[in-house]
């Protein structure tokens, strides 16, 4: 019995670190990018244990609107997005953040939000 529960807790543990955003409604094609407007911001997140996390991140910010670009690294406690000023703000894509079970702490290493 003991062996069956470790068994169903590291398969939902596994289960949670490769999950991703399923919603093809927050998948849909970006709209066309103002590119004056596009700057890139530098997150620190924590929560991330592993490569499943860092796509989970990846994947639903890169589902909003307006993100052309977005990369995660748990080791690092760092999510890098690129997005059209016009369309989204670092709000909106902490909020998206936070909303997986992460913790967006703040900006990372002295990066200014682009507004």
């Amino acid at each position: 019995m003991k062996k069956f529960f470790a068994l169903m807790l590291l398969a939902a543990i596994f289960t949670a670190c490769n999950s991703t955003v399923t919603d093809k409604a927050s998948q849909a094609s970006n709209k066309e990018v103002n590119a004056a407007a596009v700057k890139t911001v530098k997150l620190h997140v924590t929560g991330m244990t592993c490569e499943g996390c860092e796509n989970t991140v990846k994947e639903a910010v890169t589902g909003v609107e307006g993100v052309t670009g977005a990369e995660a690294s748990h080791v690092a406690e760092l999510t890098t997005i690129t997005y059209d000023t016009t369309l989204t703000n670092v709000e909106k894509l902490t909020t998206v953040i936070n909303d997986l079970g992460y913790k967006v702490e703040g900006l990372a290493d002295n990066s200014m939000p682009a507004e």
